[in-house]
């Protein structure tokens, strides 16, 4: 399947027309229809932790407290947790942003394994890591060249794949292009919010499994060892 049925389908809704053709065209509607579809992709991938968007990625410990995120990295999975292989009870502490962080940091606590955050757009830890750390994230890649059959993070061919089901981009395109020219969209939207839902709870979202006996106890920490106070 290509994105060109979607964009095709949209067409015949919109305007009654079937265009032979709309990357690489120099008609209005087909350049209108190329640039909304990119946004109503992304529209999609932000709405839900799509499995098939869902990679796991692996950081191994080289003697500094921070590292790049992957190249196609766009968020973090919403139940994903930092996680150590090393360790069969629990991973590094998420400080939820960086006043928790630099706090975490200046109280000189060096729980094991140690913290996390972003910084700088980078995966920053404290103390500097000795192992490896896993996590879930969602990529952006949800176009597929089918010429090469890599995957990318733009719609550029009419012969592209799209890594999720097409006939949501059919309705997206269908409520964007009405609200952008100003026309009544309220029944596109809801059709879209709809099939959104359907197709989200047959998805069920992304899971991360670890197999074997180790057990995870997610959201927890070691407890201070040392003395509280004075401040």
């Amino acid at each position: 399947m290509t994105i060109y049925g979607a964009m095709l389908s949209a067409a015949i809704r919109l305007v009654g027309q079937r265009p032979s053709v709309f990357f690489g065209s120099t008609g209005v509607f087909e350049i209108e229809i190329c640039d909304l579809i990119n946004e109503v992709a992304k529209d999609i991938l932000a709405s839900h932790d799509w499995q098939g968007l869902t990679k796991i990625h692996g950081i191994t410990a080289d003697g500094t407290d921070s590292f790049p995120k992957p190249d196609d990295y766009d968020r973090m999975a919403l139940v994903a947790d930092m996680q150590r292989p090393e360790t069969w009870l629990w991973g590094y502490y998420h400080a939820a942003d960086i006043n928790e962080f630099m706090a975490w940091q200046d109280s000189g606590f060096q729980g094991f394994p140690g913290a996390w955050t972003l910084v700088g757009d980078r995966f920053t830890f404290s103390p500097i890591p000795s192992g490896e750390a896993k996590f879930a994230y969602i990529s952006n890649e949800y176009a597929i060249d089918n010429v090469s059959l890599t995957r990318r993070d733009v719609f550029e061919a009419d012969t592209d794949g799209f890594v999720l089901p097409e006939r949501l981009l059919t309705l997206g395109l269908v409520w964007r292009w009405r609200e952008q020219k100003k026309l009544d969209f309220t029944g596109d939207q809801e059709a879209f919010a709809k099939a959104l839902s359907e197709e989200a709870g047959k998805d069920k979202g992304s899971r991360v499994i670890r197999k074997g006996s180790r057990v995870r106890f997610r959201g927890t920490f070691p407890a201070w060892s040392g003395a509280i106070g004075p401040y």
